[in-house]
Parts: C-alpha cells; sequence; structure tokens
C-alpha cells in the first residue's frame, strides 16, 4: 500500500492537472468534484441550503452518494454541517478571507525557495510557459470580465502559474494543501473582485517573480511574491464592509 505522500503526489504531482480535475473513480468523488467548483464558482451561493431532493435533481444521483458527496466537501470547508438543520454552503467571513491569504503567503514563500534551489530544467520550461498562458488569459478576461468562461480561464491559468512557482520544491503534502487554500482564496477573488483591474495590475508582479524565480534569486523572488501577496491583502481590506455585510446577510 502506498504512503499518503505516495498518494498525494500521484493526485498533485507535476504530471498531474494542479487543479485536481482527474476524472474521480467513483460517483460520489465526481459529484464532489462538481459541488466544489458549483460553490466556488458562486452557483451555490455562501449560507445556501443544500437540500437533497433539489441537489439530487441537480447532480442526477441518489441520496447515497450525495451524502458521501457532501460529506468529502464538508471536509474541505466549502460545505458546513449543522445538527437537526442539513448541510449549508459555507458562509464568507473578513477574517477567513484574509488568513487563507495569509496562509497561502507564507505556504508559497517557502515553497518557491524549495524550487529554486532545486528546480530543474523542466520546472523552468513550465513556469515560462504558464505566466504565458496566465498574461494571455489576463488580456482575455480585461476585455469581458463580466464572461463566466473567461474568469474561469484566467482562474485556472492563475492557479497554474502559482502551483508553476512551487511545484519545484518537491513537497507533494505542501502542493496539496496548496490546492485546498487556493480553491478558498477563488471563492472570494469570484464574489468580491473586478477581474478587469486585477487581472491586468497583477501582470507585471507576476512577471517580476518569475524573472526572479529563473535567475535562481532567492531573496528577490520571495520578497517580490510576499509584496504580491500584501497587495492582494491591501485590495481585500479596501472590501472589508462589503465582506461584512455579505456574511451578516447570510447568517
Amino acid at each position: 500500500m502506498k504512503s499518503i505522500p505516495e498518494q498525494l503526489a500521484r493526485r498533485w504531482g507535476p504530471a498531474v492537472n494542479p487543479s485536481g480535475d482527474e476524472e474521480p473513480r467513483t460517483l460520489a468523488g465526481r459529484v464532489a468534484r462538481q459541488l466544489r467548483l458549483d460553490i466556488i464558482r458562486h452557483h451555490l451561493e455562501p449560507g445556501e441550503r443544500l437540500q437533497f431532493e433539489k441537489l439530487s435533481k441537480r447532480y442526477k444521483v441518489g441520496i447515497s452518494p450525495l451524502r458521501e458527496a457532501l460529506f468529502q466537501v464538508a471536509a474541505q470547508g466549502l460545505v458546513v454541517a449543522e445538527d437537526h438543520k442539513g448541510f449549508f454552503v459555507a458562509p464568507v467571513h473578513f477574517d477567513e478571507m484574509l488568513d487563507v491569504s495569509n496562509l497561502r503567503a507564507n505556504l508559497e514563500t517557502y515553497a518557491i525557495r524549495g524550487s529554486i534551489r532545486d528546480g530543474r530544467e523542466d520546472w523552468e520550461v513550465d513556469l515560462i510557459a504558464a505566466f504565458h498562458r496566465l498574461k494571455r488569459a489576463g488580456i482575455s478576461v480585461a476585455a469581458d470580465q463580466e464572461d463566466e468562461d473567461r474568469r474561469t480561464e484566467w482562474e485556472d491559468r492563475h492557479r497554474d502559474f502559482h502551483y508553476a512557482l512551487c511545484k519545484g520544491c518537491g513537497s507533494p503534502w505542501l502542493l496539496h494543501f496548496f490546492n485546498e487554500l487556493y480553491d478558498h482564496m477563488e471563492r472570494y477573488r469570484r464574489y468580491f473582485w473586478k477581474y478587469a483591474e486585477r487581472a491586468v495590475a497583477a501582470d507585471s508582479e507576476h512577471e517580476a517573480i518569475m524573472k526572479a524565480a529563473l535567475d535562481r534569486d532567492e531573496e528577490r523572488a520571495t520578497r517580490l511574491l510576499q509584496e504580491h501577496f500584501r497587495r492582494q491583502a491591501k485590495l481585500t481590506m479596501s472590501l472589508r464592509n462589503k465582506v461584512e455585510r455579505a456574511a451578516a446577510s447570510a447568517g
């Protein structure tokens, strides 16, 4: 039997889509994946009650795999279960958003140091390719930020870029938690951000981080990455009133 890190390596390693979108092996796993995406993309809203009858029709499955899927997504923190009340989409909270952002900053700072020290030529090639795909997606979303497909493409490419920065570190556990944290942050971005503004503004930051990493300049790369996250936090602070009003109305 493979160890947990080995299982994670198979799931999250460089040869696998960093979004974890490989086909799940069970019906419950497939429902859990779609449920996770629907919550992150706000097809199911924060605080919304998740009724078995409606979800069963939505995903065309029975109660048993649906219940298992709900518990899987609850383990990720995107669904909450309340005694005698059922399942609900996790609410949005300002403090949680800041916490997730800070954790991502710390995790990715640690990871990029490992990538710079241990990453090989294939890591460099993947990083350059991920940046160019992200830049093209930024141009697309800036043209029409209301188009969900364009926002989704930018989020996927943005995840790929940050994953590419980190994956040279060689730690399957770290890459696993990278994806967990990214899912939560993406949900907040989709709820509060204006993509046309942020996607364009972030291009130069991403490029500077990439160049420092490729130059194997550990101190400059980590400083730029931390500044990148601080700018995100500052943007988050400007949204505080909106976040708190949404959290109060959600419940």
